[in-house]
């Protein structure tokens, strides 16, 4: 799991499944997360981080999946 946001950004209602991209220093996005779960009460509240499924524990999988996609 990897939590981001908390700081009065953070995920709302609707948003599981949607991507934790990040640029890397190489200047290209990556994604880091998948959202798995946010606060119900509140969009964008202080101290609610978004928590994300850390997307690099399944490099292998995805890679299989895409593969023989």
């Amino acid at each position: 799991m990897v939590c981001a946001g908390g700081d009065v950004v953070s995920g709302c209602n609707g948003d599981s499944g949607g991507p934790l991209n990040c640029l890397g220093q190489d200047g290209r996005w990556y994604i880091q997360g998948v959202t798995s779960f946010v606060s119900s009460l509140v969009c964008n509240e202080l101290k609610k981080p978004t928590v994300f499924t850390r997307t690099s524990a399944f490099t292998e999988w995805l890679s299989e999946v895409m593969l023989n996609s």
